[in-house]
């Protein structure tokens, strides 16, 4: 195994003023900032779980954590790059490579975890068909932006899904979990993949891989705390007049609850809870492409 799990993300934006409160609005907490970057963090145990410097407004790339120190040492191989001391919070050792489309990719090992915050918080106790489990209390969530506890996915675009699904199955040891073909099954459009954690849980995906016309990103997703905490966040982000991009819904694909803005640099981020999980035993499903791609239930996509 070679990842434990994706940890963060690093961007660029004009004003980083207006994208850290957008940002703390949407569910993440201050770390560190200086005069031209800008680290947040999660409410987990991640040392940060977002970057962003100050310039042009562009997606850079993503931050692994590496399961073993041998893991490491063979992704230094792999990328040809040594392994270093982590310059970001937490430290640790790191190295850094690319993949063919551009993006930086940082896979870090023993940085320093942080002390998760509370999350304010209790599992809800659902009164549904199948049992009254709430009896003489009252479902009634605070007032306040979600509390992100990690990052959870990144949906990438490139013009050539097949190669990149198989150079990050190759070189990261990612696995498909349901491939989205066109016409046939062998004309593979996009691709959400998990980490190959053997017999181990793990997100249906970490990553997805879309086709386009050009490199890029479609979105990024934070796990919150629970179903209330997403429909807080939307309330929350929808008082403070910030632009909605889709949802609230469920996924066909990992099943989440979905929910998506758009950010003051018009990249979109997505708040999710419920995924589905997976592991070795689980086969890899090959669908069209279809409305089911999109969701379960919920508004239409914009646009379509």
């Amino acid at each position: 195994m070679l990842i434990d799990d994706i940890e963060y993300v690093i961007f660029r934006h004009p004003d980083l003023a207006q994208i850290r409160e957008f940002m703390i609005s949407y569910g993440l907490l201050d770390l560190e900032q200086t005069a031209d970057q800008l680290y947040l963090r999660s409410y987990g145990d991640a040392p940060f779980s977002y970057v962003t410097t100050k310039g042009d407004a562009a997606f850079l790339g993503m931050g692994f954590r590496v399961a073993s120190r041998e893991a490491l040492d063979l992704l230094s191989a792999r990328f040809n790059c040594p392994v270093s001391e982590s310059p970001r919070p937490g430290g640790g050792l790191y190295v850094v490579g690319s993949d063919p489309d551009g993006r930086r990719l940082e896979f870090v090992f023993g940085a320093k975890r942080l002390a998760p915050m509370p999350s304010n918080g209790f599992p809800i106790a659902w009164n549904d068909a199948h049992g009254k489990n709430r009896l003489g209390k009252f479902q009634r969530p605070a007032y306040g932006s979600s509390h992100i506890q990690r990052l959870g996915h990144v949906a990438l675009f490139t013009p050539a899904p097949q190669e990149r699904i198989a150079w990050y199955c190759e070189t990261l040891g990612m696995k498909p979990s349901e491939l989205i073909h066109k016409d046939s099954e062998s004309d593979v459009l996009a691709s959400f993949m998990h980490l190959d954690k053997g017999a181990a849980w793990t997100d249906h995906h970490t990553l997805a891989i879309v086709g386009a016309a050009a490199p890029g990103i479609d979105h990024i997703s934070f796990e919150c705390r629970d179903f209330d905490d997403i429909g807080m966040g939307y309330q929350v982000m929808s008082d403070k007049g910030y632009q909605h991009r889709w949802g609230i819904g469920r996924h066909f694909y990992g099943s989440q609850v979905f929910d998506y803005w758009t950010d003051p640099a018009g990249f979109h981020v997505e708040h999710f809870v419920d995924g589905d999980l997976v592991n070795s035993d689980t086969p890899t499903l090959n669908r069209p492409f279809g409305r089911e791609t999109l969701l379960q239930w919920g508004p239409a996509f914009p646009g379509l």
